[in-house]
Formats: structure tokens, C-alpha cells, sequence
């Protein structure tokens, strides 16, 4: 074999080389830009978390077009009908003149609602005696009713969005639970979260507690 032949294998034998320690510098960049690029990745995958859910605005009670089922002892009960559900009945204060229905203006009210399943009694028109305290909807509030006659009911009722308190029992309950504002002439309300609610003349509530049920008996349980 003559050198012509050979002269190619010289020349890639004699090539230039890299020196080992260069070798090795490039061969430890390598893991760390990897690292460095897989870092990046996961950043870009990351999700930001969505802020939390809102809490669902809270439900007033049921209402429906409402038609008179009896007057009696300055109170009116009335049949109202909400779309899609069954009836119930509200026992309330009827209006004098000059006054908003259920009672004087600045005093607090009482409204008898009974239904199939839970009864109980709206207090509306009431001023907090504590400065700066105003019923939160969806929040629940101790209730005491302090009776002239001298008993007390302790109770738990739930601020409604219009900012009543709605005290609600079963309605198996609903005549014994009330019979002591059935009998009572006066009563009083305060609320440890409140204070004093006000007081209020229960004349005429035996009937319209017995009168709203009886309505309850004849239309919403039908």
C-alpha cells in the first residue's frame, strides 16, 4: 500500500483532540441544565388555585300569592301558596289605621307561619339595643322570651335576609312550644348577639296561634 492511501488515516488520527478536563466540564453542565430546564417546566405547569367559592346567599322562607282564611281578636290569618310547594299559614296583627300590618310602628311584631313539616314565629320590627348590632342573614341568635306571667322560653332563631328572626320548631311541637305566648299578655325579647329586641302586648295571640294552625291542619296538610 503506497502512502497515498494512507495519508487520510494519518490525518484523522493526528485530528485535534479536546482535552480531557474540558470533556468532563461539558459532561457536568450537561445534568445541571436539564435540572435547570425540568425546573422550568414544572413552574410553567403549575396552576394558580382559583379563589374560593363565594357562600350561597341565604334563602328567605318560602313565599306565594296569599288569600284571607279568618280575622279574629284584632288578628288575621291568611293561605299563602308558593309555586311548586305546598301552602302554609301566617297568623299576624291586623293593620289599624295608620299603622304597617302587624303592629305600631317602633315596636316589634309577631307573625305566626305554620307549615307541614316546621312552624314557628317571625320577629320583625324590632331595634337592637346594642350599638352597632344589626342581624347577620344566615346567622343563628339566642333568643330569650321573657313572659309577664314569669316563665321564659329559651329559643334559637335564624336572621332571615330581610333581617327578621325566625324561630322554627317542628310542627308536631308548634302548640305546646307556643302555648306560653298563648297565655302570656306581654313579653319581652333580648338576644345575647342583639340585646334587648323590645316588648311587645300578646293579646289575641291564643287565638291567632290556634287560628293558624287550624289552617295548617285544613289547607297546607292537604
Amino acid at each position: 500500500m503506497d502512502r497515498q492511501h494512507l495519508l487520510p488515516v494519518a490525518l484523522h488520527r493526528t485530528g485535534v483532540r479536546m482535552p480531557s478536563r474540558h470533556r468532563r466540564t461539558v459532561r457536568a453542565a450537561t445534568p445541571l441544565a436539564l435540572l435547570a430546564g425540568l425546573a422550568l417546566a414544572l413552574s410553567a405547569c403549575e396552576t394558580v388555585p382559583p379563589p374560593p367559592a363565594a357562600p350561597p346567599p341565604t334563602a328567605a322562607l318560602p313565599d306565594g300569592p296569599a288569600k284571607p282564611f279568618g280575622t279574629g281578636k284584632g288578628w288575621t290569618v291568611t293561605i299563602h301558596t308558593p309555586p311548586g310547594a305546598k301552602p302554609f299559614c301566617v297568623a299576624e296583627r291586623a293593620a289599624a289605621a295608620g299603622q304597617p300590618p302587624g303592629g305600631e310602628t317602633g315596636a316589634p311584631r309577631l307573625a305566626f307561619r305554620t307549615a307541614t313539616a316546621e312552624s314557628g314565629f317571625i320577629l320583625s320590627g324590632y331595634t337592637p339595643s346594642d350599638a352597632g348590632a344589626a342581624a347577620k342573614p344566615g346567622e343563628r341568635y339566642d333568643l330569650t322570651a321573657s313572659l309577664d306571667q314569669g316563665s321564659r322560653l329559651t329559643l334559637s332563631a335564624r336572621a332571615l335576609p330581610d333581617g327578621t328572626l325566625y324561630v322554627a320548631v317542628p310542627t308536631a311541637r308548634f302548640l305546646d312550644e307556643m302555648g306560653p305566648l298563648a297565655r302570656g299578655h306581654r313579653v319581652a325579647f333580648r338576644s345575647s348577639g342583639l340585646g334587648d329586641l323590645g316588648v311587645l302586648l300578646l293579646s289575641g295571640s291564643s287565638w291567632a296561634i290556634n287560628a293558624s294552625d287550624e289552617c295548617r291542619i285544613l289547607h297546607a296538610d292537604q
